[in-house]
C-alpha cells in the first residue's frame, strides 16, 4: 500500500471519546470501530510514527462531549500518550479553532490516516478540508462509525449512511483502506 507508512503519514483519531457511547439514535455501524483505531495506533506506536489525538469540546453544557461531562475522556483503547498531540476542537472540522494544520506542517507532514467517530460528521468534513489543504488522505474504514439517519420520511441504516459517506469521500477527497491492509503493508 503506497504513501502510508508510520514514518510519513500521521495517524488522526478523531473524537473517540466515551460520549459516543452516549446517544440514543440506534446502533451504529462498525462495533469494532475502536479496536481497529486501536490496532492502528499500537502498530503507529511500534514504529514512532506521528499520532494526533483530535477531541471534541462541544459548546453545549448538555452534550456528552462538552468539557464538563463525564463522557468527555478518550476511550479507554485509544487514550493518549503523554507524549502524542492531543487536538482539541470545538467545531465539527478538526483544522477549524485549532493549530491542527500548523502542527503538521511544521512536522513536514503531507499525509494522514484518518479513524474515529462519526464518518458522517466529523470525520467527513475533516476529511474534505485536510484533503482541500493538499494533504493526501486516507480513511480506515473499519475503524469508522456512522449512526442510523432519517431524512424527512426515509430512514438509512447505519451501515447505509455509513457506505453512502464512505463513497461520498473516496476518490476525490480520500483513500478508503482496511486496517489490516495498512498493518500488513507498513513496516
Amino acid at each position: 500500500m503506497s504513501g502510508i507508512s508510520p514514518q510519513s503519514t500521521a495517524l488522526m483519531i478523531i473524537d473517540m471519546q466515551l460520549a459516543i457511547d452516549h446517544f440514543e439514535v440506534g446502533c451504529r455501524s462498525h462495533q469494532e470501530a475502536e479496536s481497529r483505531a486501536a490496532e492502528l495506533l499500537s502498530h503507529w506506536r511500534a514504529h514512532s510514527g506521528l499520532i494526533i489525538h483530535v477531541r471534541h469540546s462541544s459548546k453545549n453544557p448538555e452534550s456528552p462531549y462538552h468539557a464538563d461531562s463525564p463522557f468527555y475522556d478518550f476511550k479507554p483503547e485509544v487514550t493518549p500518550l503523554a507524549t502524542e498531540l492531543v487536538i482539541t476542537k470545538q467545531e465539527n472540522c478538526a483544522f477549524v479553532g485549532t493549530q491542527l494544520e500548523q502542527q503538521l506542517r511544521d512536522r513536514s507532514v503531507t499525509s494522514v490516516l484518518m479513524c474515529g467517530v462519526l464518518i458522517n460528521h466529523s470525520v467527513d468534513v475533516t476529511a474534505r478540508v485536510a484533503s482541500a489543504l493538499g494533504f493526501d488522505v486516507s480513511l480506515a474504514e473499519d475503524a469508522t462509525a456512522a449512526f442510523p439517519m432519517t431524512v424527512g420520511d426515509k430512514s438509512f441504516s447505519a451501515e447505509e449512511v455509513h457506505g453512502i459517506f464512505l463513497n461520498n469521500l473516496a476518490g476525490e477527497y480520500a483513500v478508503p483502506v482496511m486496517t489490516k491492509d495498512v498493518i500488513s503493508s507498513t513496516f
